[in-house]
């Protein structure tokens, strides 16, 4: 008999088989029951370790195992599916946020979750590929706005960019040049209108809307007035375009006020042409009819023998002669006066001498200087012209200076360049003997200055000038093809300078010719026949021994052969085939300091090179020639 638990407490006792199997069975059930239970509240890992005999009982508690095994299993996957999803969200996120360095596993069992980091990981690879090329491609673009600024700041030209609100947001260092502001008060801070005049302004902000609206309905250039930090205004060129996919504009902007003060003295210079034109017309009428008044008031005056009729008359006679020098001033204006005769002064003694007669005239509060150069300075010029350009000149220094002051009169020799040609339109360039007379008196405004030299034309009160005596120093200077350049401005005097120009001058007669001869070898190499003829044979005749060339090749399979033995070779500037200064790079190659003159037909001035003008007299070369031998030059 054996004794089992009861379900109500207690034991069971039972010596039936029957019984026996019953109680358990009910324990099975009971076992069954329980390990069900705890497996739906969440524990797969609950197991029946229990074998029974009966078929029915045996096949429950093994299909209870198995659901507990399945149940395991799906709760692992369903654990790994929920940390594969949070996985891959975080990385996803990071990636959103822009950390491209984020990555997912892919080592999962659930295929999907594989998948998907698969994905992730590939697509976060294609995100970090585009991104190294916008990164590339936003260098490239850095080196390009880099390159772009630098060109802007080095061109050469004032450039701004402009927004749309007109506000500059970028400017260069030649706008900061020309109006005199910094970058750092400018960018971003001031708008272009604050940089130009009033009166063009309405003009110019139509322009800036019409240029947004589209390119062509505004001009691309156009002139205006820009006004800088200290209220000056200049005159500039504008070229204003739209920067393509803005609505930026980009102006380049020249300062024109130069080219504009060159373009009226031109104007002014045609004006002045054409009144000398048209006071050589009428003097010459006026002449005629002073030449019949002067002759027959002289036969007038023999025939006559009273007194007070003969005063009548010869004042007549002193009229017409007035009228006739006055008719002499409007000619030498016109240039059409003939020159006197042309003799060869020097300046130096003429302006000492002169500057005695200044001194009786000016008066004794104003102080005269007189400044000189050492080496004495010869022109070939007529005497009484110079007179009439000096007298003019102090005349006119010595009553801007009612209260006293200082005159001065001075003199030197100069080269004017290419450069300053290009500024001064009417100077070529050359060498000149330069003539200034300067005093500190009541000065000039810039509209008396532009005037001072028509005909007629004068301040002084009436009855005390002509008006012609700057106008006739105008056409004496021009008749020489002389130029004059006039500084002044109120209360702060005036200066004249009178340049002359040196053409075909002599030597000075004090040189003792036998300064000039010499026993050296000279190589002279030109392709025209009578000039390389003309500068031998004067050579030869001073002492000098001479090989000959015609062309430049030849030359140099002179000067190979006898390079030791010629010291100085002269060589035409313009020859067919070789260059004269291809020659003398070539001469130097195989002598380095050989001496090399280029010779030309007009005046040419060639860096660190001796040039001479074919034109002087031999007199000049051979002195040239002594200096650069004897080291001098």
């Amino acid at each position: 008999m054996q004794e089992h638990p009861c379900p109500y407490g207690g034991y069971l006792r039972c010596d039936n088989p029957f019984c026996e199997h019953r109680y358990a069975l009910s324990e099975v059930l009971h076992l069954c029951s329980d390990v069900l239970e705890r497996i739906s509240q969440g524990d797969p890992s609950q197991k029946i370790d229990l074998e029974f005999e009966r078929y029915a009982v045996q096949r429950l508690i093994n299909s209870i195992n198995k659901v507990s095994e399945e149940v395991s299993a799906m709760i692992s996957l369903t654990h790994e599916l929920a940390i594969g999803i949070c996985e891959h969200f975080d990385v996803l996120k990071r990636l959103y946020e822009g950390d491209f360095t984020a990555t997912t596993s892919e080592d999962y069992q659930i295929e999907i979750l594989r998948m998907l980091g698969h994905l992730i990981n590939k697509q976060r690879d294609r995100f970090v590929e585009y991104i190294n090329k916008i990164k590339e491609q936003y260098e490239e673009i850095l080196q390009l706005y880099e390159q772009e600024r630098t060109i802007l700041s080095s061109i050469g030209v004032a450039i701004i960019v402009v927004e749309e609100d007109m506000t500059i947001e970028y400017t260069n260092s030649e706008f900061e040049a020309l109006t005199g502001y910094k970058k750092e008060e400018i960018e971003g801070k001031m708008k272009w209108t604050e940089f130009f005049s009033e009166e063009m302004l309405d003009k110019m902000i139509e322009y800036h809307k019409l240029r947004r609206i589209s390119p062509s309905l505004a001009p691309r250039q156009y002139e205006s007035k820009l006004k800088d930090r200290n209220g000056k205004i200049k005159d500039v060129l504008l070229n204003v375009g739209m920067v393509p996919y803005t609505k930026k504009s980009i102006a380049s902007i020249i300062d024109i006020s130069e080219r504009k003060k060159i373009q009226q003295q031109l104007i002014h210079s045609q004006k002045m042409e054409s009144l000398g034109m048209l006071s050589g017309r009428v003097a010459h009428e006026f002449n005629n009819i002073l030449t019949g008044i002067i002759v027959f008031a002289g036969l007038l005056y023999t025939k006559i023998e009273e007194p007070q009729l003969r005063n009548f008359v010869e004042k007549i006679i002193d009229a017409g002669e007035r009228a006739r020098d006055l008719a002499k001033k409007l000619l030498v204006f016109s240039r059409k006066e003939e020159f006197g005769e042309p003799q060869e002064v020097n300046l130096n003694k003429y302006l000492k001498d002169f500057s005695e007669f200044v001194k009786t005239i000016i008066g004794k509060d104003i102080e005269f200087k007189l400044n000189l150069p050492e080496e004495e300075i010869f022109y070939k010029i007529d005497p009484s012209y110079l007179e009439i350009i000096l007298m003019n000149l102090v005349t006119n220094a010595r009553d801007a200076m009612p209260e006293g002051g200082e005159l001065s009169i001075g003199l030197k020799e100069i080269s004017v360049d290419v450069e300053y040609s290009y500024t001064h339109p009417l100077v070529k360039p050359g060498n000149y003997i330069v003539i200034c007379v300067s005093d500190t008196g009541i000065g000039m405004d810039e509209q008396t200055k532009q005037r001072i030299f028509e005909p007629f034309f004068t301040t002084k009160p009436k009855g005390k000038g002509t008006g012609l005596g700057l106008s006739t120093v105008f056409g004496l200077v021009r008749q020489y093809d002389g130029h004059i350049h006039v500084y002044s401005e109120p209360k702060k005097g005036t200066t004249f300078k009178i340049y002359l120009p040196v053409k075909e001058r002599k030597m000075k007669h004090l040189i003792d010719k036998n300064a000039l001869k010499g026993t050296e070898t000279i190589l002279v190499v030109d392709d025209d026949e009578h000039t390389r003829g003309f500068i031998s044979s004067f050579l030869k005749e001073y002492g000098y021994s001479v090989y000959e060339a015609k062309k430049g090749d030849e030359a140099l399979e002179i000067f190979e052969k006898h390079k030791e033995e010629i010291a100085l070779s002269i060589v035409d500037l313009v020859m067919p085939g070789i260059s004269g200064i291809e020659v003398m790079n070539q001469l130097k190659k195989i002598k380095p300091d050989a001496k090399v003159i280029i010779m030309s037909g007009h005046p040419v001035q060639l860096k660190d090179v001796i040039t001479m003008e074919k034109t002087i007299f031999p007199e000049e070369i051979l002195f040239r020639i002594r200096n650069i031998l004897d080291k001098k030059e």
